[in-house]
């Protein structure tokens, strides 16, 4: 019996001691730091154990591209030690003033004052018709796609970019933009994740630079120098501090500004004979600066333009104190904007036509108002004032240029992108309910200044004018015998809508939801007809917005649909 007794006890010992090794086992592998490495190839994209990722291209290193800490989808190629890069990549991230023209198979370069034309595969390029080399091949093309030469990009882009081995990547930091910097104070793993059983990506040693990127409690992500984002122990990092990176170039954008607020009034002309009406039509007129007739339509694909334009026009309106902006657009059936925009010659004819009517006329600006652009065609479009820009620049011409209050599907006009280039961009502040969609406002104060507050974060608050309507829409709702219902509208001068409503007996109330005068009632014929009323208190509402952003004016379509009263309704508020 005593036997047994030892034995057993010698056995629950020993579990006691072998569940009390487990136990420190399982502490010991959760507490220990992972030694696995993630391999540098899976970091960047390339197929394991290769750094040739499959693009069918030969005789040539493809590298891995790292722009600010992201790993692009893009790659670069390095051909005897020059470095090139994705032209998509460029495009989408780092300079978008690089534009592929298809139409004359040429790579154009567009800055401030200068369109610079390169060919493909070669060294050549030229400017205004003079020919330069540069000493190596700026776009080079491959099977896999086009590539702009990095020494090229790198003399006109705010970037910088350096190249490392194993595998080949080419690291890009860009902007001139605050960072937070630190310094590594003793050799330490870079983990992918933050914690110790995350893999491995690199090591830093003592004394190396890195870039913070995000402090957490205990650990905090980095970008290496060499192009790896992971994370290090927080303690591990001294001399946290914040840096300006260089600007290593910007391409500078001088604008023409009027002394004070822009109001200004669209005039449309639709035969030649209506510019001897200017005088009349003005002569109500109070306050108004500017001026900008609807003279020229686009009538062909190749920049052909159809013109209403009058020199006595001009001077007429500079007697009376006003600018002339002489409006170009593009509603015609028998115009493709796209194919236009796309086609360099097209551009170009228009272009040059403009310029030549404002020298040859006098008028002081040039308003572009090409609505309806295609999604694809944003580039194109951009592209085409980019280069109308430095021709108006170097005349001393003012360019504005209308666009749709910002909303997601009008991001391709790229309202960023007009803000530098042109003097003016005007905010077009209308449609907000339009001919074929359903009754309301055309313009409700809300819409106008959401529109205001949208195009801040895109444009320089002295460059925006905000276009309100002088019109209204007279509703008409009927229901079908299906019981579905259909809406026809119209649109009615200020005058209109007023005398519409004494004959119709109907009184208008305020509509707190619209900042307007609203009406409704029943026509003889059972249908619903509704109206929300520009007048002066809502013209007066929306042009206090102007003062209350700090824009850079106002504008109304259209000269001639307005009361006598809103002048001083305008003059009131933007002063």
């Amino acid at each position: 019996m005593n036997y047994k007794n030892k034995t057993f006890r010698r056995l629950a010992r020993l579990i006691i001691a072998v569940g009390l090794l487990s136990i420190a086992f399982v502490c010991i592998q959760k507490f220990m730091p992972s030694t696995s490495r993630m391999s540098s190839d899976s970091y960047f994209g390339f197929a394991e154990g290769t750094t040739e990722p499959s693009l069918g291209i030969e005789g040539e290193t493809v590298a891995a591209v790292v722009v600010d800490g992201d790993v692009a989808q893009e790659r670069a190629l390095i051909v005897s030690g020059n470095v090139y890069i994705d032209y998509t990549l460029v495009q989408n991230a780092l300079n978008s003033h690089f534009y592929w023209d298809s139409s004359e198979a040429l790579m154009l370069f567009t800055t401030a004052d200068q369109v610079f034309e390169i060919g493909v595969n070669t060294s050549s390029y030229t400017i205004d018709g003079e020919s330069f080399d540069a000493g190596y091949e700026i776009v080079k093309t491959t099977s896999s796609g086009m590539f702009l030469s990095m020494t090229f990009l790198q003399q006109y882009t705010n970037m910088h970019f350096e190249t490392y081995e194993t595998p080949a990547r080419v690291v890009i930091t860009t902007g001139s933009v605050t960072v937070t910097t630190a310094e590594v104070k003793r050799d330490a793993p870079v983990r992918y994740r933050g914690g110790i059983k995350s893999d491995i990506l690199t090591d830093v040693t003592v004394g190396e630079q890195v870039t913070v990127l995000e402090q957490l409690d205990h650990w905090t992500q980095i970008l290496t120098a060499d192009g790896y984002v992971g994370y290090i122990k927080t303690r591990y990092l001294t001399n946290i501090e914040e840096t300006v990176r260089d600007t290593y170039y910007q391409s500078e954008y001088s604008s023409i500004s009027l002394d004070g607020r822009v109001n200004l009034a669209f005039h449309q002309i639709n035969y030649t004979a209506m510019n001897d009406n200017l005088s009349d039509d003005i002569a109500s007129m109070t306050g108004v600066n500017v001026i900008s007739p609807t003279w020229y339509y686009l009538s062909d694909n190749s920049g052909s333009i159809l013109s209403y334009a009058s020199a006595s026009y001009v001077e007429t309106a500079h007697e009376a104190g006003l600018q002339v902006w002489a409006l170009v657009s593009n509603f015609s059936e028998d115009v493709s904007t796209s194919t236009l925009l796309a086609t360099r010659s097209s551009r170009q004819a228009v272009q040059n036509y403009l310029i030549e009517q404002a020298l040859e006329l006098g008028f002081d600006g040039i308003n572009i108002d090409f609505e309806s652009i295609a999604q694809e065609s944003g580039t194109d479009y951009v592209q085409f004032l980019r280069e109308l820009s430095i021709l108006c620049r170097k005349n001393g011409i003012i360019l504005s240029v209308d666009v749709p209050v910002p909303m997601d599907y009008s991001s391709h006009y790229n309202r960023k992108e007009l803000g530098n280039v042109c003097d003016y961009v005007i905010m077009m502040g209308y449609d907000e309910h339009y001919s074929g969609s359903d009754a309301g406002s055309v313009a409700s104060l809300e819409f106008e200044e959401t529109g205001i507050q949208n195009m801040l974060l895109e444009v320089p608050k002295e460059k925006i004018i905000s276009a309100i309507p002088f019109y209204s829409r007279v509703w008409y709702t009927e229901t079908l015998s299906d019981g579905t219902t259909n809406v026809t509208s119209e649109v009615v001068t200020m005058e209109e809508a007023q005398q519409l409503l004494s004959d119709m007996g109907v009184t208008s109330s305020y509509d707190e939801s619209t900042g307007q005068q609203y009406a409704e009632w029943t026509a003889s014929d059972g249908r619903l007809c509704q109206i929300w009323l520009e007048d002066a208190d809502s013209v007066a509402a929306r042009a206090a917005l102007v003062s209350q952003y700090e824009l850079g004016g106002i504008a109304a379509w259209r000269l001639g649909y307005e009361t006598d009263d809103i002048w001083d309704a305008i003059l009131g508020s933007i002063s």
